[in-house]
């Protein structure tokens, strides 16, 4: 019994030792299992460090290979891509053909009383005494005849229907250029100015038609637009092609594809006539455009004096006068009996007692000008007003022939390059000069922004002396 007892106290002492030991270690909770990952180690993974390097090679030598493919393929398919938009471009902008107005043949106006003497005979007919037919009439009978005639109200009726007819031929070449300026005022409200003046068909190249008028009614010509209106009616619009401030005029430019036949029925090139003809003075013209100030409007005269030389920079021409009163904002042109256009209607020229009567400057000096800006070829400007050395000059003070320079405009080439008043310029490039018509002729062909050699001949107090400038000529107005 006590040997059963003493047994019992053993394993009670047994399990309290146990018990003692578990609170020495902590009891696995929900709460410390969570935490269990933080105490295991991550192994890293071994580098295959052959397989690397081998991957990088190949994809090194792939990029090499399709660069060395995109370059040949792109060197050999530009030209031909580059030239298939080229040619789509030289489809979308054709050339026409290059206008060249025909060589002037002077060919006298005709007087009146020159017809009269033209239509008789040179010589009378031999009459034979053994015919019936009458004697010539002598000068004295034939007078008398002429004296005999009368002019009747139906006369001069018939004869300005001849003269309108003239003028309504001359308006199928003459157009109306309305220029439209769209501006906003302090207000913010929209307005537009509008502004017109006649213009004259002067050429087509078969892609563009081509309109000459003032350039100064349509300056700022990137902030209007520009149109045309025909003689019946209809409209296009055009572009400025170039212009020319000597003169203040300007060439408008019509794609020919945006007219359609009708209007093309209707319109004829303008025929150029000449205006270098000695005997031009006294010979009737017919004032067409907007003489009186407003278009349509013309007037009947005659040419009182073709002898005014406009001496302008870099170059010169002559000036009609007339005896047709009309507006001092007169524009547009004169023509002959023929309808053909002796020149240009500008009355900025006009003297101050002959303010109101019409004038122009002569077509022969305006051809080039005109032809040049119609051709897309630069006009030059080289900065001097001159005229021919008098004969006098010459005698008398052993002055060489050439171009006498009258006056240097500031800040101009000639100027720049050291040209002066009073010099007289005998050659440029090697091609000598003999009169200020030939320099200007030489003048026209240069090329802008190129060194030429002027050869000068200046005065001293020990004669005349030649004098080598370098002068590099600029481009004057627009293309």
């Amino acid at each position: 019994m006590s040997d059963l007892k003493d047994k019992n106290e053993d394993m009670i002492s047994e399990g309290t030792k146990e018990k003692s030991g578990s609170q020495d270690k902590p009891e696995a909770t929900a709460e410390n299992r969570d935490f269990e990952y933080i105490r295991e180690q991550i192994k890293s993974r071994p580098v295959n460090r052959g397989k690397l390097a081998k991957s990088t090679l190949i994809s090194a030598v792939s990029a090499l290979v399709f660069g060395l493919v995109a370059c040949v393929a792109f060197f050999a398919l530009a030209p031909l891509v580059s030239g298939y938009f080229e040619k789509d471009e030289e489809e979308e902008i054709p050339q026409g053909r290059v206008i060249i107005f025909p060589e002037e043949t002077i060919e006298e106006e005709t007087n009146p009383e020159d017809m009269l003497i033209t239509s008789v005979p040179e010589a009378p007919p031999t009459v034979s005494a053994d015919t019936d037919d009458p004697p010539p009439l002598s000068e004295e009978d034939l007078e008398k005849a002429i004296s005999n005639v009368e002019f009747t109200v139906s006369d001069y009726q018939k004869l300005y229907q001849d003269l309108a007819a003239i003028a309504s031929d001359a308006r199928k070449s003459m157009v109306r250029v309305r220029t439209v300026k769209t501006d906003i005022d302090w207000f913010d409200n929209m307005f537009e100015e509008t502004n017109e003046e006649p213009g004259l068909i002067i050429a087509e190249n078969g892609v563009n038609l081509f309109v000459v008028t003032k350039y100064s009614g349509i300056k700022n010509a990137e902030n209007v637009s520009i149109f045309v209106f025909f003689v019946n009616e209809m409209y296009v619009e055009a572009t400025l092609q170039a212009y020319d401030l000597r003169t203040d005029l300007c060439v408008l430019s019509i794609p020919l594809n945006t007219i359609d036949e009708t209007t093309r029925a209707t319109y004829v090139i303008a025929s150029l006539g000449t205006s270098n003809s000695s005997r031009l003075s006294g010979s009737p013209v017919i004032a067409v455009g907007s003489p009186m100030g407003n278009y349509g409007s013309l007037n009947y005269g005659i040419i009182t004096s073709v002898n005014r030389d406009l001496t302008v920079t870099d170059h010169i021409y002559r000036q009609i006068t007339t005896d047709i009163y009309g507006s001092s904002s007169a524009n547009g042109v004169l023509i002959n009996l023929r309808g053909e256009v002796l020149g240009i209607i500008d009355t900025k020229y006009s003297d101050k007692d002959t303010k109101n009567l019409i004038c122009a400057i002569g077509i022969s000096e305006l051809k080039k000008t005109i032809e040049d800006m119609i051709n897309g070829k630069e006009l030059i400007y080289f900065g001097i007003t001159g005229a021919n050395v008098p004969e006098s000059a010459t005698y008398l003070y052993d002055a060489p022939r050439g171009a006498f320079v009258k006056t240097v405009e500031m800040d101009s080439p000639a100027m720049a390059g050291g040209i002066q008043a009073g010099d007289i310029i005998m050659a440029i490039d090697g091609k000598y000069v003999n009169n200020y018509s030939e320099l200007v002729t030489e003048i026209s062909n240069l090329e802008s922004d190129k060194e030429i050699e002027v050869d000068v001949s200046r005065q001293s107090v020990d004669g005349y002396k030649t004098l080598t400038f370098t002068i590099i000529p600029e481009q004057l107005g627009g293309l």
